[in-house]
């Protein structure tokens, strides 16, 4: 028994040994660490344990000393270094391997005198040492260095690469941004230069407000987003001394001074310059904060620009500041009536007694007719009657957020006005912008108005421009055109006409009944059309001009819509064949042109090809010629023969423009019809008569 307490005894003791030499050496490269790095000019080197970095080279010297977490610059200057660039040598000090031993070069020789770069590293057991002499025989660009570790000496050739790597420029030791706080940390910014003014300041949930006078407005996004910008552009590649900097600054700079939510960190203060010393093209910034060194250098001159924000232009122009991506819900509330919108993946959730999908345009429509809306200022006493809230998302629960706006009742001219709870800021708008402060379905209707396939339709009549015009489709598929009377039709107006009705898309949603304002009283067009299955004939009415169409809507259905301006011009047309030559080119014998009083020339070759094939840009108007198109007397006469012996002559007259479209009026005899015929096609046609002999 006493002989296995000893044995036991024994045991333990060995383990605690064990355990002691462990953890004593439980910082020291293994053998097979120093094995693996056994051809490394530093095999015992551990970057994780270095404290400190100083760099000499001459006369200049540079430390580095880790921080809480990172090695920072202590000398000649105080400040954060760069991250990326201490990594970079550190990594290179780990792996620099040696060419060849050169134990026996002499120092002078090497140049590893007072003037070579010193690297000294400390927190190993012992400092390590490297310092960078002159050009070695070879290889190219091969340099000796002496290396120090573990108390000795010795002397290699080192690669051109290692060399190269070890050999960097102090100045790339500095962080090159200057500002190193987002938007998250930045509580007030201010911004003056003389008398001018700005302060903004960020509250809740990451909205940023203005001061004017003694109260404080919602500030723009876009405004304060640009000068987020520009000071998350603060970086310098050429960096300035602080008493040259503030040398050149002038009587007056810009100064933007910056208070952290850190109540710990002291104020950061930024002065501008419009030229730097050290690049005149570009602008200067001087960083001061106590407690911290001074940093300046040159900035492109756009960043110091975006910082010359004037109040009047940061101020909130809207009722709300966030943007369409970003609200997550809408809710509109008047009376008992209540409208409440919610995103829903790829689409909206119309919330209610009954859910329905909306689809994502629609929806996003909607949003946006109530942040673009814009008013003139009011002051006078407010009567609500009404609220739009809006949900806003945010990167995390810190920034999501919802804003107010309450709506008085209807003015007598149907605006009404808005006032933002944030700031008691309010604004009156017109009766077009205060609908989509109502609590109105209406506005998230689908936007598709009408669908049906080509061959679906059976007759079509269009009534616009003072002209009646009616199609009918037969079985194969092709059209007549029964009115206007004595007229063929054109074929690829015919399909886009029934292509874009058949496929009508709203612009947006704008009422949910009929108005005197919108024209309907005295339609700019009508379009009553039957489809196939025996359902009676439905209809289009457009009325009034609205921005970016027409207001329109379809019979039987009270909303009102907005009918794309392209969508009329198709609907509007004139249908009939735009062919001026009645000839096909196998059929034509001859042409002549004509210019004023000059003999006629004879078309050949490829231009009669391209007379054969002649094609109006668009149909003027039906009915006769009329004085200001200047056909009497023509400018240019197409003589045409066929090979039946008919003939046809085409006449062009002046030249305007129409529909954004420059265009000469012509005519074809025994056509009662004007047309455009391309401005650039006549010109090409006189040419050729001037210059035939």
């Amino acid at each position: 028994m006493r002989r296995q307490t000893v044995v036991n005894g024994a045991l333990l003791a060995l383990a605690l040994g064990t355990l002691g030499v462990v953890w004593a050496t439980r910082d020291a490269p293994t053998s097979a660490e120093l094995t693996e790095r056994k051809d490394k000019l530093w095999p015992s080197f551990r970057r994780e344990k270095v404290r400190r970095l100083v760099l000499t080279k001459g006369s200049s010297r540079m430390e580095l000393e880790r921080g809480a977490d990172e090695l920072r610059i202590t000398k000649p200057w105080s400040e954060r270094a760069d991250i990326a660039t201490v990594q970079k040598l550190l990594t290179s000090l780990e792996l620099a391997s040696a060419l060849r031993p050169a134990d026996d070069v002499d120092p002078s020789r090497a140049g590893l005198g007072a003037e070579a770069l010193s690297i000294r590293v400390e927190g190993q057991e012992k400092p390590l040492e490297i310092r960078l002499g002159g050009p070695a025989p070879a290889p190219v660009g091969a340099r000796y260095a002496r290396v120090e570790a573990d108390g000795a000496s010795r002397t290699y050739v080192v690669s051109q690469g290692v060399a190269s790597e070890l050999d960097v420029p102090f100045e790339k030791f500095r962080e090159t941004r200057l500002l190193e706080h987002g938007r998250s940390e930045l509580q007030t910014i201010a911004i003056t230069k003389g008398a001018e003014r700005l302060e903004l300041a960020q509250r809740e949930h990451g909205a940023f407000f203005v001061r004017t006078g003694d109260a404080w407005q919602l500030a723009s996004r876009d405004a304060v987003d640009a000068v987020l910008t520009a000071l998350a552009r603060l970086s310098s590649e050429q960096l300035v001394e602080a008493e040259r900097a503030r040398s050149a600054l002038g009587q007056q700079p810009r100064e933007v001074k910056l208070e952290l939510f850190d109540k710990d960190a002291p104020p950061i203060t930024l002065r501008f310059a419009a030229s730097c010393p050290a690049a005149p093209e570009q602008a200067l910034v001087l960083r001061e904060q106590a407690g911290r060194g001074p940093r300046a250098g040159c900035i492109p001159t756009d960043v110091a620009g975006a910082l010359a924000l004037r109040t009047e232009d940061a101020r909130l122009a809207g009722p709300f500041s966030a943007r369409v991506d970003e609200i997550e819900e809408l809710r509109v509330t008047r009376g008992s009536a209540k409208l409440e919108l919610a995103r829903k993946d790829k689409a909206f959730l119309l919330r209610g007694a009954t859910n329905a999908d909306v689809p994502l345009d629609a929806g996003n429509e909607r949003i946006s007719a109530v942040l673009r809306a814009r008013g003139a200022p009011s002051t006078a006493p407010f009567e609500p009657a009404g609220e739009v809230v809006i949900q806003i998302s945010g990167a995390d629960e810190a920034t999501h957020r919802e804003e107010r706006v309450s709506v008085s009742k209807p003015r007598a001219d149907g605006g009404v006005c808005l006032k933002r709870l944030a700031d008691g800021v309010a604004m009156c708008v017109d009766a077009e912008t205060a609908r989509a402060f109502e609590p109105d379905t209406t506005l998230l209707r689908s936007l598709t108005v009408l669908r049906f396939a080509p061959s679906d339709l059976v007759s079509l009549r269009l009534e616009a421009r003072g002209v009646t015009q009616k199609l009918t489709r037969r079985d194969d598929g092709s059209y007549d055109l029964t009115e206007p009377k004595g007229f063929g039709h054109d074929g690829a107006l015919v399909a886009n006409v029934v292509q874009t009705l058949g496929a009508l898309e709203a612009s947006r949603w704008v009422a949910a009944a009929d108005e005197p304002r919108f024209g309907f009283a005295s339609p700019r067009l009508r379009a009553t059309f039957e489809l196939t299955g025996g359902e009676r004939p439905r209809e289009l009415l457009v009325g009034a001009a609205a921005p970016g169409g027409y207001f329109a809507k379809t019979g039987g259905d009270p909303a009102v819509f907005v009918l794309p301006g392209s969508a009329f011009a198709d609907l509007s047309a004139i249908l009939v064949d735009r062919s001026l030559s009645p000839f096909a080119e196998s059929d034509l014998e001859r042409g002549e042109l004509k210019v004023g009083t000059r003999p006629p020339k004879a078309l050949s070759g490829p231009l009669l090809s391209s007379v054969a094939a002649l094609r109006a840009e668009q149909t003027v108007h039906l009915g006769p010629r009329k004085p200001r198109e200047g056909l009497d007397p023509p400018q240019l006469e197409l003589l045409l023969t066929g090979k039946s012996g008919k003939t046809a002559r085409i006449t062009v007259g002046s030249c305007d423009t129409l529909d954004d479209a420059s265009i000469c009026y012509a005519r074809r005899d025994g056509v009662d019809a004007t047309f455009g015929l391309s401005r650039r096609l006549v010109a090409e046609l006189r040419d050729f008569a001037e210059d035939v002999p």
